[in-house]
């Protein structure tokens, strides 16, 4: 099976293609590929990216599209659907992790998820939906390299090492990408 995957991020590409297995060959959309991420919920932002990339997809190749991000509780879900542009819409990694030490500082409850929504979309329009969640809380400073996004200031339940502090092994078993994934790839019937 061949799927196309509808993002212009390096980081979640190469997830993705490591957590699908190697029963599917996997390439991303041409560069250049932006979709304007105007729905309210992680699965409408998917669903547009899907449907976007299928209007330039071979029929032959499937499509998938990922959104996720970032679920605060003590800032009420945010940034949610924002986590990529939360500190500005050019943001960088660093400076969305930095705005959100800022607003979190001094703050106890510090509990958050991840959250990723992953929308297969076949030329027929057949349509198949997966989703995974990681909880766990925000550090109090960034932590480790490894990983992107805000991997650094994330501690999973469970763990004491950040997301960046973890190999790619550990952060797959573990991650809401990675059991997206999983969901997904047996639903496809793929799974290893």
């Amino acid at each position: 099976m061949r799927i196309i995957l509808a993002t212009g991020n390096r980081g979640k590409a190469r997830e993705l293609g490591a957590l699908l297995g190697d029963r599917v060959s996997v390439a991303a959309v041409p560069p250049g590929f932006v979709v304007a991420e105007t729905g309210e919920t992680f699965f409408q932002n998917a669903l547009l990216k899907a449907r976007a990339a299928r209007a330039i997809t071979p029929d032959d190749e499937l499509v998938l599209a990922d959104d996720s991000g970032l679920a605060v509780r003590a800032l009420d879900g945010r940034p949610g659907v924002q986590s990529a542009r939360y500190a500005g819409p050019q943001a960088s990694d660093a400076s969305n992790c930095g705005r959100l030490l800022e607003e979190l500082d001094g703050t106890i409850d510090r509990r958050a998820a991840f959250v990723c929504v992953l929308v297969a979309l076949a030329a027929d329009d057949t349509m198949t939906v997966a989703c995974g969640t990681c909880s766990g809380v925000i550090a109090d400073a960034r932590r480790g390299e490894s990983g992107f996004g805000y991997d650094p200031v994330f501690i999973p339940d469970g763990r004491t090492h950040a997301m960046a502090e973890l190999t790619a092994e550990q952060k797959n078993a573990i991650s809401h990408r990675g059991r997206a994934a999983t969901r997904l790839a047996r639903a496809l019937g793929v799974a290893s």
